[in-house]
């Protein structure tokens, strides 16, 4: 999938503003605050209807405004043209256009314009807590598999339905796991299974190509392994009723938290560096190293599972590594995917031999406006 052009309408510090791109290597360049990132957050809101710097759509409307749109054109690999369309207002919501024609659930639209998406947020994936790894395979499997990002809805939903009957027997005093509790967790274990079984493949299958991406980019000795804490510790075949039985053990625990103790909710994506977690002593050149390693593994893995190519996104690639890690990190991506790195230092392009005749790439260069 490659995208030609891109509209954006009252987008934060856009009120209006149309860029064309070149379907390999795109370098935006420009002083922070001129709009770089927002072109990158743009893109990734046409791919899954969902921003990576906010989670409150409101956040993103220019001040003053009461709406954002954002358009764009995309050519598929079999030479298809789709036109994406997101529309949000503060009064009506959000709403997804394919070929200008409504989307009815924007679940259908995952996957459609494959991507990935490398900003200094993601540092958190290996320095954070649990939160970001799980957002970091969710959002692969999510991007591979429609019925595990279905799953995955389903789950969410049905944990905050008995977290609320948890608060609610609590309040009402009622201390005993009851037929109603019970049915209840048989409709969250049913989500619950598919999500377990779903990851103890994406472990299976990811991890050598994490492993070679590694190998590649980087001159630490030490290997690198992903291994994933499971909150419900059993083999897949007897999840469920093991899942089952640890909700009921755990009622009256959970009744005191007022939350659900155990489930894949709770999963964690543990990376290790050696025999260590890298979140525990890894330096901060051997997180950066490992972060690029998984966001290219990301990116091969999705495109081996679905026939679009993918769509990378690298905001601020070059104050992760340093020139060699960079130039062969960029031009192995881009010769294949269509690829936008962002940058402050219109020098490091000179640096890097990055040239403005060069037929192969395009350089956009931003300002910011001045009052």
């Amino acid at each position: 999938m490659v995208v030609r052009n891109l509209k954006l309408v009252n987008f934060r510090n856009y009120l209006t503003a149309n860029f064309t791109f070149h379907p390999q290597l795109n370098l935006i360049v420009g002083e922070n605050g001129s709009g770089k990132t927002t072109i990158l957050e743009g893109l990734q809101i046409l791919a899954l209807s969902k921003s990576f710097r906010s989670n409150v759509d409101a956040d993103i409307v220019n001040h003053d405004e009461s709406y954002y749109q954002v358009f764009g054109e995309f050519e598929g690999n079999n030479d298809s043209n789709v036109t994406l369309n997101v529309n949000f207002s503060k009064n009506d919501g959000k709403k997804v256009f394919i070929n200008k024609y409504p989307l009815k659930r924007r679940i259908d639209m995952v996957g459609k314009v494959p991507t990935v998406i490398l900003s200094p947020d993601n540092q958190n994936i290996t320095g954070g807590g649990p939160s970001g790894r799980r957002d970091f395979f969710n959002r692969i499997l999510s991007q591979i598999d429609l019925e595990y990002f279905t799953q995955l809805i389903e789950y969410r939903a049905r944990l905050l339905q008995r977290n609320s009957i948890l608060a609610a027997y609590r309040l009402k005093r009622k201390m005993k796991y009851d037929t109603y509790v019970e049915t209840q967790d048989e409709l969250l274990a049913k989500a619950a299974d598919y999500l377990q079984k779903s990851r103890y493949k994406f472990l299976e299958d990811f991890n050598p190509v994490f492993q070679s991406n590694f190998e590649q980019i980087s001159h630490v000795k030490k290997p690198v392994t992903l291994k994933m804490q499971f909150s419900v510790n059993t083999d897949s075949e007897d999840f469920r009723e093991t899942f089952l039985r640890k909700l009921r053990d755990r009622f009256a625990k959970d009744l005191e938290f007022g939350r659900t103790t155990c489930g894949p909710h709770l999963d964690n994506l543990v990376i290790l560096l050696g025999d260590k977690e890298i979140r525990q002593v890894g330096s901060q050149g051997e997180h950066k190293v490992v972060l690029v390693a998984l966001k290219m593994a990301e990116g091969q893995f999705i495109q081996s599972r679905q026939p679009e190519s993918v769509i990378f996104l690298l905001d601020d690639l070059f104050a992760l590594l340093d020139e060699r890690h960079c130039l062969k990190i960029v031009n192995e991506i881009s010769r294949k995917n269509q690829t936008f790195v962002t940058t402050t230092d219109a020098n490091l392009l000179n640096k890097y031999g990055f040239d403005e005749s060069n037929s192969e790439m395009k350089i956009i260069h931003l300002s910011v406006a001045r009052s």
